[in-house]
């Protein structure tokens, strides 16, 4: 995602301080107010706080909108805004609620566009906005044609990135041929795009800044002229376009590419889609490779590379389990070597790599016991996730991602049918309760995972290794979530389409909480 313009707001005729901030009245104070509120949350991240505070600088640019519907920066800022507050919603959410949002900052870019067709930062979110709209359609059940309505979004997402990259291209090479003349010359020419990598709104904390070259280099600014019955003057910081500014376009291009691929119902259309997927990340390559290596962009921009590199040969290699039935270990080889010069050579503490590489393992494993029964092979590439997701843990030790991964990945373990796994289950369904039991402890207002982990150990400690009260240990699990606020409706959600949580899990609790409920309903 990229961040909101930088609004600069006319020096008052009076430049006496003021003792006393006045309450916000006009465009520009609203204005104001709506990026302090914002700059708040970015300070946050995560969490109440982040939330409230970008709550509140939506409504303040809404206030701004209200008084001056003729200002795409405005609107920009309020779409991004509402793009970022969906990946505030729990997991559990319903994906119409998410779409309801969503769609109203998809709006909001649209409506940015109409009023200046060549913003590229609109542009861009506008389509990391329909990225995401297809992600969500994917799970939604109350939306008519989803997959057509996914298949749309993502097209033209690829469009409006290619349309992005291809004017920040003739920028670049613009700028290159002022050459000297660049530092005088910096007026409507040139537009901004100040691009954050972000695949879900809710977890990517990876961002890029401009090109160090230039990172002192003030540009001038950009006066919008007001509509003709306002009173407004608005200014607007612009920058230059940089190389990573293209590597920026060309990782979400190719991260939409490889989404589209992996849903096409034709394998070689499939297959074509993740070849052009990477052929974007070796356009990113040679970007990269006109930078300097001194750079602070350079070593994150080499970084990001790799793990879309990754994620593409990942995602091709189980589509194409999905066409054979046959495990591709070379595309899986490939993802894992990847992560692992990361790891190795640019970033030992990187945990987007070692997360990353643990899901990989865990999908091979996964993919080698359904192609044939279990082997060593799928032991040891779950022994290998495990160490990874626990190298991980150790850099951030409350993680609930983190940790809830790990507890699946120790029932997972629990129930292959080795001779290994048996001797080692009860430790391992120990180990599963352990790591859910701390997700819950970190956190304990998310019911959406962490809870039921912790009482799915418990119970099979006692169902599949015979430790006694460990099912009654499972019922006050059960109880405390309930008490937070779980529910039957929850409860089917989490458990809905889920192949790692065993049915006679399922059927107990509904039996021992929900049954009542459900005949009180037939009723």
């Amino acid at each position: 995602m990229s961040r909101p313009q930088n609004r600069r707001l006319p020096k008052p005729k009076n430049d006496k301080p003021k003792k006393n901030a006045k309450e916000p009245e006009t465009f520009d104070d609203f204005l104001a107010e709506g990026i302090a509120f914002e700059e708040q949350g970015e300070r946050y991240q995560t969490g109440d706080r982040a939330q409230r505070n970008y709550e509140r600088a939506a409504g303040m640019y809404e206030k701004a909108h209200a008084l001056n519907d003729q200002d795409p920066d405005c609107l920009y800022n309020w779409g991004r805004i509402q793009y970022i507050l969906v990946g505030f919603y729990p997991a559990h959410t319903a994906p119409e609620a998410k779409l309801k949002v969503l769609d109203e900052a998809i709006e909001k870019f649209r409506k940015a566009l109409t009023l200046d067709a060549n913003k590229t930062d609109s542009q861009f979110n506008l389509a990391q906005a329909l990225h995401l709209r297809s992600e969500i359609l994917q799970d939604a059940t109350e939306v008519d044609n989803p997959y057509m309505q996914s298949a749309m979004a993502l097209q033209e997402a690829i469009s409006l990135f290619e349309t992005v990259y291809d004017g920040q291209e003739r920028e670049f090479n613009g700028q290159r041929l002022d050459g000297s003349h660049h530092d005088h010359q910096h007026n409507d020419e040139h537009k901004h795009d100040d691009h954050q990598r972000n695949d879900n709104p809710k977890h990517d904390n990876h961002q890029h800044n401009d090109d160090p070259k230039h990172e002192d280099h003030h540009h001038d600014e950009q006066k919008h002229e007001p509509a003709p019955s306002s009173e407004y003057t608005t200014v607007t910081e612009v920058e230059a376009t940089t190389a990573y500014s293209l590597i920026d376009t060309l990782l979400s291009m190719s991260d939409t590419m490889t989404t589209m691929a992996s849903m096409l119902a034709s394998y070689q259309s499939a297959v074509d889609l993740f070849s052009k997927a990477r052929s974007k990340l070796g356009l990113a390559e040679k970007w990269l490779g006109t930078t300097s290596d001194e750079d602070k962009e350079h070593k994150q921009a080499r970084i990001q590379i790799n793990l879309k590199e990754a994620q593409n040969f990942s995602q091709q290699a189980e589509r194409s389990f999905l066409a054979s039935k046959r495990v591709d270990h070379d595309l899986f080889q490939q993802a894992l070597g990847r992560l692992d010069d990361i790891i190795e050579q640019l970033d030992p503490r990187n945990v987007e790599a070692f997360c990353d590489k643990g899901d990989i393992l865990g999908s091979y494993a996964e993919l080698i016991a359904q192609e044939d029964k279990p082997t060593s092979d799928v032991w040891q590439h779950y022994a290998q996730a495990d160490k990874s997701l626990k190298a991980a843990l150790k850099i951030e030790s409350k993680n609930l991602n983190i940790l809830n991964k790990l507890g699946d990945l120790s029932i997972a373990r629990a129930r292959l049918e080795l001779p290994v796994a048996e001797r080692n289950k009860a430790q391992l369904l120990k180990n599963a309760e352990f790591y859910f039991k701390q997700a819950v402890e970190t956190d304990r207002q998310v019911l959406t995972s962490g809870y039921i982990g912790w009482a799915y150990s418990c119970w099979a400690l006692e169902e599949w290794t015979q430790v006694e009260d460990k099912k009654k240990a499972a019922a006050k699990v059960i109880q405390l979530w309930l008490g937070r606020g779980g529910s039957a409706e929850m409860f089917g959600d989490l458990t809905e389409d889920t192949e790692t949580v065993d049915s006679d899990f399922i059927e107990w609790v509904n039996e021992e909480f929900f049954e009542e409920e459900g005949s009180e309903e037939d009723d």
